[in-house]
């Protein structure tokens, strides 16, 4: 609790004055202003983010949480619940989704077990163990976790950016979890109050009995815990995942550190628009990167006020979409750094 509560009165706002200097350079540079979109977005806000107008994305880490969920009981996945564990270990392995694109594209990979039932057997360098329990219990029917175990499982996210915030420049993150479209989309509804048909998809396939189903499944299990009434973290304590506390854990650390956090899709989305809630100003360091293809991602963004700079027909999970924007990432601030005034081209080619 205690690192917790450190945590929120660390963070701070962009630094406004870097804010403009960095976007009087783009605009003094060989192009109509604002020509270069969300490049410049991202520059400037890496600016406001460190206080340097030049910065580098070079040193990259992304982080998967990974956890079982009770309500899997329910029925409403189409996976059966040792999946997270298999899925969780062939990343590990680099031969699951994730593992082969932070290869390709040059970002250390690391999970953290916060909630395996059973657990990863094998040893990996790369693998933290935290687990604060082994899954939630059925949200459907009691609380998925208890306030203080999900500020746990918030403070190992936290912990996590602390000791590495000096070995990178950027973070990301994403999650591995059977039934955790389920709970996020509760804790979505929960934090909205959106219409329940905005915000709930069939996840790894259901159909469209299953999607039914998963609709009723949430809609009775968030009226049952009353999350209208409640604060964010008591509502994802109800009716959220211990991989969705980790993150939203990963996002005010990374806010605290004055590091970039890349937003994935929905269920990394969705401990964004957590993280807001809890602290406001822990915003200024996400960058959106990937719009998924479940419904509720709309609702996620336009809460955030956030605009995805991808959109690649994607589901899976996982920060795939994330760690696909390292390289339009490393563009955006070589171009601050390197693009030259009208003026400066003259004289180079005079």
């Amino acid at each position: 609790m205690k690192l917790f509560e450190e945590t929120l009165s660390n963070i701070e706002g962009l630094d406004k004055d870097a804010v403009k200097r960095a976007q009087d350079r783009l605009d003094s540079r060989m192009k109509p202003k604002g020509s270069l979109g969300k490049l410049e977005d991202i520059a400037v806000q890496f600016a406001g983010i460190t206080g340097k107008v030049f910065n580098s994305a070079d040193r990259r880490c992304h982080i998967v949480a990974s956890a079982d969920n009770g309500v899997i009981d329910e029925g409403v996945s189409s996976c059966p619940l040792e999946y997270t564990e298999i899925v969780s270990e062939a990343m590990l392995n680099e031969i699951a989704a994730i593992g082969i694109l932070c290869k390709s594209v040059g970002v250390d990979f690391k999970l953290i077990d916060v909630g395996i039932k059973g657990g990863i057997k094998r040893e990996y360098p790369n693998l933290h163990n935290h687990k604060v329990k082994n899954g939630t219990a059925n949200l459907r029917n009691e609380p998925a976790m208890s306030r203080e175990e999900c500020i746990e499982a918030i403070e190992i996210g936290i912990r996590t950016i602390n000791n590495l915030k000096d070995n990178y420049d950027i973070f990301s993150n994403g999650e591995m979890g059977i039934a955790n479209t389920t709970t996020s989309s509760a804790v979505l509804y929960a934090l909205t109050g959106e219409d329940i048909d905005l915000i709930v998809g069939r996840g790894g396939g259901l159909s469209d009995e299953g999607l039914l189903k998963k609709k009723r499944i949430i809609k009775e299990a968030c009226d049952l815990h009353r999350v209208m009434e409640i604060d964010p973290v008591d509502a994802v304590a109800r009716v959220g995942g211990l991989d969705i506390a980790c993150i939203i854990g990963m996002y005010l650390g990374a806010a605290a550190a004055k590091k970039p956090m890349l937003v994935d899709g929905f269920i990394s989305g969705v401990a964004a628009l957590a993280a807001s809630k809890i602290s406001p100003l822990s915003k200024d360091y996400m960058i959106a990167t990937h719009k998924s293809e479940e419904p509720g991602m709309k609702v996620v963004l336009d809460n955030l006020k956030l605009e995805a700079m991808l959109h690649m027909n994607m589901r899976l999970g996982e920060g795939t979409g994330a760690v696909l924007a390292y390289p339009i990432i490393t563009g955006a601030l070589e171009i601050i750094k390197k693009m030259k005034k009208v003026d400066e081209v003259y004289e180079l080619f005079a």
